[in-house]
């Protein structure tokens, strides 16, 4: 089935569009959604859904992962939830267990960046991931696939929201979008000077006293002992003559 949709920029003309889950799902295992705009709570029904328009009739409705036990052929790993009960390893490992078993066909991970106290987990779940669909905004998604020959296809697509179904349109970036995508993954670096209350930059004239400087210890440069430790006792001072370890014979 194939529908039609407009662009956004009003043009009369029609473009081809088609389902997401025929572009994300077949022969993809582990599948990454980075939900940006708060589908979280649908999570279920949107998975169902797109298990529905690749399986018909015949498919299974998804097990909800909770446990890190879980074996059934379509999974569901909330991310967020699962970081509360499970460490980080614990995850991981469930995810490559499921990748090498041959009973589950697709495992989708829902992840809200947002929701979650290590950042670190979402590159590493994407890097186990075969796609990666992110929902950037309300009508926008990005759709990472890794193909077995080891190609990647990373394409950019439109999407109506108050649709059932999500039928995605192709289409280019734009210069903004890629600006406002740079922009959230790199951060500036920080500004050492704003990093504490002291003064770390110097004037031409700070930097040339501090360079004129003798500290103490270099002062033996000038002495005609050189380095020779001097001392000078006062007089209150009780010197013995005599070695006090002597008896030690060392």
């Amino acid at each position: 089935m194939s529908v039609t949709i407009n662009r956004r920029n009003n043009s009369t003309q029609h473009n081809r569009a088609e389902l997401l889950s025929s572009r994300a799902l077949p022969q993809q295992k582990i599948i990454a959604i980075t939900d940006k705009i708060g589908f979280e709570p649908d999570a279920n029904a949107v998975i169902t859904g797109w298990l529905k328009e690749q399986h018909a009739d015949s498919a299974c409705p998804p097990v909800l992962v909770q446990h890190l036990n879980e074996s059934s052929i379509f999974l569901i790993m909330i991310l967020s939830k699962l970081e509360r009960q499970f460490e980080p390893s614990q995850i991981f490992k469930y995810i490559a267990q499921c990748k090498k078993n041959p009973t589950i066909e697709h495992v989708f991970v829902w992840i809200v960046e947002q929701k979650l106290t290590e950042t670190f987990l979402v590159p590493y779940v994407e890097h186990m991931a075969d796609t990666i669909i992110t929902f950037e905004d309300r009508t926008h998604l990005s759709l990472l696939v890794k193909k077995h020959t080891g190609s990647v296809t990373n394409k950019y697509y439109e999407f109506d929201p108050q649709k059932e179904s999500f039928f995605v349109l192709e289409v280019k970036r734009s210069a903004l979008t890629k600006q406002n995508t740079v922009a959230m993954q790199v951060d500036p670096p920080p500004n050492p000077a704003t990093l504490g209350t002291f003064k770390i930059d110097l004037k031409d004239e700070e930097v040339a006293a501090k360079n004129a400087l003798t500290l103490p210890f270099e002062f033996f440069k000038a002495l005609p002992e050189g380095g020779k430790i001097l001392y000078h006792p006062d007089a209150e001072d009780d010197l013995d003559e005599e070695d006090p370890d002597d008896d030690l014979l060392i």
